[in-house]
């Protein structure tokens, strides 16, 4: 059984397009990388890493992140699962 790998360089593409939208539908389109760490609740060099892809997110960020957007956990971590983000709330 083949287990894929998550691509973090991909991975950090897609927070930073869930953190410009939910900057978008809160009416902050230029929410930067530490005011948007500071919703989730989480320190800015950590989400920046996580962002750039250079470190794994943890399983509290990614619980925290989709308590704040609600966005789909699946999705973000397998961009080929068809189930789409839910919008923020």
């Amino acid at each position: 059984m083949a287990i894929d790998l998550i691509n973090f360089e991909s991975l950090g593409e897609r927070l930073a397009r869930i953190r410009r939208t939910y900057g978008e539908s809160i009416d902050l389109p230029d929410l930067g990388r530490a005011v948007f760490a500071s919703l989730i609740g989480i320190s800015p060099i950590a989400y920046a890493s996580y962002e750039r892809g250079e470190r794994e997110p943890t399983i509290d960020f990614l619980v925290a992140l989709r308590k704040k957007t609600g966005v789909c956990l699946v999705e973000l971590i397998d961009p080929n699962h068809a189930e789409p983000n839910r919008p923020f709330r």
